[in-house]
């Protein structure tokens, strides 16, 4: 990890690197969390302080996730949710200005179909001047960086010997990577929308169709995070057999891949880590590696900047 060196001003010494994971669900930096949603009002909020202020307008952050849209480069949507990650890492960072290589990452199998224009939409402004949660930042974006994601977070796992299966399960979709000896298989690459969020809607509306009542996702993410415990109640019961089925698909589409219990080191990465953990015996088994940090993609994006800078001097 970089080290961190400032002026007076709490301005940035040179240039610094910040790794930005853009889930649907939540917002990664390399120190920082929060979910994605975001409201537009033409007039200060009432309540929360939680918002970019930018050209005018207020958007506040966080109340709620995204919907799975796709391709992020539809709305301003992520574009907005990376100016709150800026902020918030450069507050980690004592920094309120400061030249920032951006970091960022792609689901495998779109990373050639999407690098150019997630490239073009998050550099549409090399010069940015905004607040957030009423502190002002300037911030001169002096280049870009896109990685796969999911591989990113595996950087630090040293040589990988022997037959390997990454799975990296988000609130929107499922990547899966084999990777041999160290040496990721191209051929191997595989994304599809199959993400958490896919499992929740299946409760809400399970939930709803038995009692009439809606859930709000608040209510059912601790369940899917920690385990139903010693629930009994429709809502706990509801939610332990939707995911007992979503975690038994992995499995299938895991196999599906080439995955052999004997033979493959599986990695788990992202919020479908939990679910794995909760719901099945597949992260018991001793070849099978949970990385439980869930910035892990956002500092492996900017280990891996850091690194390909260096190398061209």
């Amino acid at each position: 990890m970089q080290k961190f060196n400032y002026q007076k001003g709490n301005k940035a010494t040179g240039k610094i690197y910040i790794g930005l994971d853009h889930g649907y669900g939540n917002i990664k930096t390399a120190h920082r969390v929060f979910q994605t949603g975001i409201e537009c009002y033409d007039e200060e909020p009432i309540v929360s302080t939680n918002y970019v202020k930018y050209r005018d307008k207020y958007y506040v952050i966080g109340e709620s996730h995204l919907v799975y849209q796709g391709n992020k480069t539809e709305t301003d949507d992520f574009y907005i949710l990376t100016l709150a990650g800026l902020a918030e890492e450069m507050k980690y960072r004592g920094l309120h200005e400061a030249d920032v290589v951006l970091a960022v990452g792609l689901p495998l199998a779109w990373v050639k179909t999407q690098a150019a224009e997630w490239r073009n939409y998050l550099m549409r402004e090399k010069e940015l001047d905004f607040s957030f949660r009423k502190e002002r930042y300037k911030v001169h974006l002096c280049g870009l960086e896109i990685f796969p994601q999911g591989l990113a977070a595996v950087h630090n796992q040293g040589s990988m010997p022997g037959m390997n299966m990454l799975v990296d399960i988000g609130n929107g979709t499922m990547s899966i990577l084999e990777i041999h000896d160290g040496r990721p298989m191209e051929n191997s690459i595989s994304t599809e929308v199959f993400g958490v969020h896919q499992c929740m809607e299946k409760i809400q509306k399970e939930v709803s169709k038995h009692s009439g009542v809606e859930v709000p996702e608040m209510l059912i993410e601790p369940l899917l995070r920690n385990g139903i415990g010693d629930r009994t109640d429709a809502v706990a019961m509801t939610t332990k057999r939707i995911a007992e089925n979503y975690t038994a698909e992995i499995m299938k589409k895991l196999i599906a891949h080439g995955y052999r219990e004997e033979l493959v080191h599986l990695y788990i990465i992202d919020g479908g880590g939990c679910l794995l953990q909760n719901f099945s015996d597949l992260t018991a088994k001793p070849e099978v590696t949970v990385i439980t940090d869930i910035c892990a993609n956002a500092k492996g994006y900017e280990a891996l900047a850091m690194m390909k800078q260096r190398m061209r001097g």
